[in-house]
């Protein structure tokens, strides 16, 4: 089976679109954040409910369906409070609220004999910790044969013995000087991960963007820059 890994789309459907155009998959998996940041938090909330993909909370996710600080790093901090105020909060109904905050923190699921675990943070702290590849080298894995991660925007694989580490990058808003929206597709038969990108109309997300929270100009100009290229919101 393929299986489609994909995280931290944070409103941008176009960015979404793209990659559901070029990925061939039988399934999917999301490691979270499916809002704030971006323009479109309904209808990518939508879209990845109408694939039926398997989906975990992310510490954004948690913020707009509960009322909580979302706890990003200082220097996002402002643009995800002022997008989800202006933005997710504004364009998703009590409903879709439910439904975003409806996930569970951690997904177990098997295909075959390989045994995946997906999260979005760290084990142990499934929200909010940072796991970079060097840190993923040391990670102790138990229970499963892949662990999926997100929440860094940054796309990378460990495999060393049992460590079987994957983090798909961001679809929406990458941070590893690559804007286009990254994922991975999981082979479960070769027990492999190929890694891959898609084009979008970035100028148009820029755009949507602009109608949205051009008075926020600091914030605006921030996330432009970020989207444009590739770097930190």
């Amino acid at each position: 089976m393929k299986v489609l890994l994909i995280s931290d789309v944070h409103s941008n459907l176009p960015a979404l679109d793209a990659v559901l155009g070029k990925a061939r998959f039988e399934d999917v998996i999301f490691m979270g954040d499916v809002v704030d940041y971006g323009p479109l938090p309904f209808e990518v909330l939508s879209r990845l409910e109408g694939l039926g993909a398997k989906r975990v909370l992310g510490n954004h996710d948690v913020a707009a369906a509960f009322g909580v600080d979302c706890r990003s790093s200082q220097k996002t901090h402002e643009a995800a409070v002022r997008t989800r105020e202006r933005i997710t909060l504004q364009m998703m109904p009590k409903s879709a609220l439910q439904t975003l905050g409806s996930a569970e923190r951690t997904l177990d699921a098997a295909y075959g004999g390989l045994r995946v675990r997906a999260l979005h943070a760290a084990p142990g702290d499934e929200l909010y910790r940072y796991i970079s590849r060097d840190e993923a080298a040391r990670l102790e894995i138990k229970g499963a044969d892949l662990l999926l991660l997100g929440h860094t925007h940054v796309p990378y694989e460990v495999r060393d013995g049992a460590r079987w580490i994957v983090n798909p990058g961001s679809v929406g808003m990458p941070k590893d000087g690559d804007p286009r929206a990254s994922f991975a597709i999981l082979d479960t038969s070769k027990r492999e991960v190929q890694f891959d990108r898609a084009k979008y109309d970035i100028e148009g997300v820029v755009s949507k963007l602009k109608q949205l929270i051009g008075d926020e100009e600091s914030v605006f100009r921030q996330l432009a820059e970020g989207l444009r290229t590739g770097g930190s919101p």
